[in-house]
């Protein structure tokens, strides 16, 4: 077996001075065309140098960049010249190094190099395409100057050729490097990102891809590339007419390393970002594949490369249920393979990113009413409660923490699925998280709470009656740090006095100082809130009003009902119930004056001739209160 001689660094750098020495003395006798070039063993020294970055590339092209080696490459790159392919190839070793590429634009490498795409030598052509793909990595300038020259129409040109010529010599190596070129050239960069899509490069690397299936090397750069135009939107949609989608899914489908699958399901990742070519996707098969996937990566003797393509596969699947159309296709009436796989492999299993994904997955599915009831017939709140209960408290589990509090609190919203829930001990469980510090999933936690108690009597009392849960509720109601938190708190103290209308409840939230909440949810942005903060504060003034008004007073409430009334764009929805409320402090003489002093009552009377007819009649019925409270 020949083997290859080992060359030491520092005989190559010698050898490597020396043909730079020579080189400067033919430039410096006058010898500087292309003939004059030859005769001085320029193919000689180019093959040194060849060498010399071949060895060390970093060192070796500083020592002929500081030479100033560039310039004197320009006339050389020639397609008269014989050596025009190896002098490519120089360049394009040169460029590997990032400090050369933009001395490479500089030096005028690039108008001769896009010239050389157009010969009939096809050695050139590939290497001056590795020279300006190398050269245009990570450099608009280059780019730039491509574009001027009608480099990207040049490149095309040659990837249809290559379409055409698939018995041609070098034919694998060529697309590789084509598609490279055109991926270096594109990346990032809108404008041309656009042009190539203009010309058709989708058209092209579809074609390219397809015939050259059954090569790995050709598949990634071909699907990096692809990866690359689509982040936009206008390549997504150029993505989603051909059905690119489809022609992915026959390759994941076929024998493909690790390497291309992890590329496939990252450009997938991308694609599915657009609606339509998530139904594409699934109209494919392409979830029975990445469920396939993900069964056969999850074997715990597997590498990281399998496990890594389990969670991409999974990961992947919730993705294409985010879609309407897509999940409505996959969920298949609660007989869909996905939703079986998720109730007993996922869910059951002791992967964590399988939990993840499977609550995830169900949160999804559970996106309309009908869903919802059929998936909580089918026993899905049992396990979904064992994962909460597995992962409370555990270091890293907020993902699948607030995965199921998702699923559970989108499984809370149909009216038929709240007693199935509470019977369950959803409740109880809920109760069990909150001592949680973890801001997403106490306002996660909190939302499916407010969820439970929306129109039933029995959780909003055993919340409210609980006075450690409302304490806990007011302090959350506090955290000033984290608005979401703060604002789910405060509705769901509203809600449990609204739904409950308890004295014992209002109580509890009044002892324990949650009124002062309400009373800044009343003037919060959202009108929404405002009327849950309201119609709470005045069911709490109505069924506890010795208990209320104290804490009204120290709230300030005075203030927020004035700022409510002067609010020009207040919606009348919400001023409408502000005269409820007002109607319902009256009997407190301490609130009365308040109002008087501080113009309140002024502000009703003059909203009795508002042009909003519910909110003028509202109005006049607080002023006749007002006015019996005066006489």
């Amino acid at each position: 077996m020949n083997e290859r001689p080992v060359v030491k660094l520092p005989q190559v750098m010698d050898e490597l001075e020396k043909a730079l020495s020579q080189l400067e003395l033919s430039n410096d006798s006058g010898m500087q065309d292309t003939q004059q070039a030859d005769s001085m063993g320029m193919s000689a020294c180019v093959s040194c140098m060849l060498t010399a970055l071949s060895e060390n590339g970093s060192e070796a092209g500083r020592v002929i960049f500081h030479h100033g080696i560039l310039p004197r490459l320009c006339p050389l790159l020639s397609a008269d010249c014989k050596d025009v392919a190896k002098v490519a190839q120089l360049v394009a070793e040169l460029a590997k190094n990032e400090f050369v590429r933009q001395p490479c634009v500089e030096a005028g490498l690039v108008q001769p190099l896009v010239e050389l795409l157009s010969c009939d030598d096809t050695a050139a052509v590939k290497q001056a395409c590795r020279a300006l793909g190398n050269i245009c990595f990570d450099n608009d300038q280059a780019r730039d100057a491509v574009q001027s020259l009608g480099g990207l129409e040049k490149l095309l040109a040659i990837l249809q050729t290559l379409t055409s010529s698939q018995q041609q010599p070098d034919h694998s190596s060529m697309c590789t490097v084509g598609c490279g070129f055109l991926l270096n050239l594109t990346n990032t960069h809108e404008s041309l990102q656009s042009k190539a899509l203009s010309l058709g490069a989708v058209k092209v690397l579809g074609e390219i891809l397809q015939q050259n299936s059954d090569d790995s090397s050709v598949c990634q750069m071909v699907l990096l590339c692809v990866g690359s135009l689509a982040e936009s939107d206008a390549g997504k949609e150029s993505l989603y007419g051909p059905n690119f989608a489809g022609d992915l899914v026959m390759l994941m489908d076929s024998e493909v390393g690790s390497d291309l699958m992890e590329t496939i399901l990252e450009l997938l990742a991308t694609l599915a970002e657009h609606d339509g070519i998530k139904l594409q996707l699934v109209q494919a098969g392409a979830a029975t594949s990445l469920l396939t996937l993900s069964c056969e990566s999850e074997d715990a003797n597997k590498g990281d490369d399998e496990s890594s393509l389990s969670r991409a596969s999974a990961d992947l699947i919730v993705q294409l249920l985010t879609g309407d159309e897509s999940m409505k296709l996959l969920y298949a009436s609660g007989g869909g393979r996905v939703l079986k796989e998720v109730m007993s492999g996922w869910l059951p299993s002791d992967r964590e990113h399988l939990h993840v994904a499977g609550v995830l997955a169900l949160g999804n599915f559970a996106r309309n009413e009908e869903n919802c009831v059929q998936l909580v017939a089918m026993g899905i709140v049992e396990p979904l409660l064992s994962l909460l209960h597995k992962h409370d408290g555990k270091l890293g589990a907020m993902n699948i923490q607030h995965g199921v509090l998702s699923a559970l609190r989108n499984l809370a919203i149909p009216v038929a699925n709240k007693v199935i829930l509470l019977k369950a001990g959803v409740l109880e469980a809920l109760f069990s998280c909150l001592d949680g510090d973890i801001s997403p999933v106490q306002f996660k936690l909190l939302g499916t709470l407010r969820m439970l108690v929306d129109g039933q009597e029995s959780p909003a009392l055993q919340i409210g009656q609980d006075a450690a849960v409302v304490r806990r509720l007011v302090e959350l109601g506090g955290v000033v740090e984290h608005a979401g938190v703060m604002g789910e708190a405060s509705r769901l103290l509203a809600a449990i006095i609204k739904h409950s209308r308890s004295e014992e409840v209002v109580s509890s939230v009044v002892n324990q100082g949650g009124v002062a909440h309400l009373v800044a949810m009343a003037t919060s942005e959202h009108p929404v809130m405002q009327n849950e903060a309201l119609i709470a504060l005045t069911i709490a003034a109505t069924v506890s009003p010795e208990s209320a008004v104290g804490s009204l007073e120290s709230a300030e409430v005075t203030n927020a009902i004035h700022k409510l009334l002067d609010d020009k764009n207040c919606d009348p929805h919400v001023q409408c119930n502000v005269m409820a409320f007002i109607s319902s402090l009256l009997h407190s003489d301490v609130l009365y004056a308040e109002f008087a002093s501080k113009g309140v009552l002024d502000q009703v009377k003059q909203l009795c001739s508002h042009d909003n007819q519910l909110l003028s009649q509202n109005a006049r019925m607080v002023q006749e209160k007002i006015q019996i409270h005066g006489s």
